[in-house]
């Protein structure tokens, strides 16, 4: 399974998502990735189900995700997304912010549980756990009791979006993996697709030689587009910098240099 582009938090979850960095001419490319996660998402939509999308950092889950959502009302995306480890109340109350809820919390866990199944239940909500890898065990289960409590057409469709650990979370826990509707693992692009993919994805790419992306994408590109943003970024910069108007080795090598670390860092078990 491929990747794709890669987002930073959109204002409007209906709007097009962000590439990384902000990459000006940057374009959308339809990956098998991307059209898989869209076939996915909607389907995980329809049958109010819950599903998971995982993979490594940098794959263009996030982005995936965003890009198959811009076609639903903005206002039925529920995106909770945490950077540090939540806790269930974490999410009540986050979920109580994207719901708009008038008032002030509940103090009471049950009583607020009550309100938010009551309000989960008006509209055909899709709640979108991204950065699910910082998820225990109990936020889960959490989201799977909300899940639970609704009937047919009143219960939220679920989307967990993250990385390794919040597959394995899911995975190890017989209540959970067998609600999960979709599965869908992220990896990085095969060579084939890199370079087929990437002339696509920037103007500066487009009459690159297939050498120098093949060159570009084993020395640093991993088949991620969020590494290939960052050199494209770099390569713009040193384009303006010398006043080139194409892509060349020297440019690459420089832009690689600059992308990635110069050597690897031991651990402690290394030594």
């Amino acid at each position: 399974m491929t990747n794709t582009t890669t987002a930073s938090a959109p204002d409007d979850s209906g709007a097009d998502p962000d590439f990384y960095l902000d990459l000006p001419d940057a374009r959308i490319v339809a990956t098998e990735a991307l059209l898989e996660a869209g076939e996915n998402i909607a389907d995980t939509i329809d049958a109010r189900a819950m599903s998971c999308i995982y993979g490594d950092a940098g794959l263009g889950k996030t982005f995936s995700v965003r890009a198959a959502l811009k076609e639903v009302a903005a206002d039925l995306v529920l995106l909770l997304q945490f950077r540090s480890r939540p806790t269930p109340r974490d999410i009540r109350m986050e979920l109580f912010d994207v719901l708009h809820l008038e008032g002030k919390p509940p103090a009471h866990p049950s009583e607020f549980d009550r309100l938010l199944k009551r309000a989960l239940a008006r509209r055909p909500y899709i709640l979108v756990c991204d950065e699910a890898q910082q998820f225990s065990r109990e936020c889960f289960e959490f989201v799977r009791h909300l899940y639970d409590t609704g009937k047919g057409k009143s219960r939220p469709a679920v989307l967990f979006v993250g990385g390794e650990e919040c597959y394995k979370t899911l995975y190890n826990e017989p209540a959970l993996a067998s609600r999960i509707y979709i599965w869908q693992e992220f990896t990085p692009m095969e060579p084939a697709e890199v370079a087929k993919n990437i002339p696509l994805f920037h103007p500066i790419w487009a009459n690159a030689s297939p050498e120098l992306i093949d060159f570009i994408d084993q020395e640093a590109g991993g088949g991620t587009f969020r590494m290939w943003s960052k050199i494209t970024h770099h390569v713009l910069e040193g384009m303006k910098r010398r006043g080139l108007s194409e892509v060349d080795e020297t440019l690459a090598r420089w832009a690689i240099r600059r992308s990635r670390p110069a050597r690897p860092v031991r651990s402690d078990d290394d030594r």
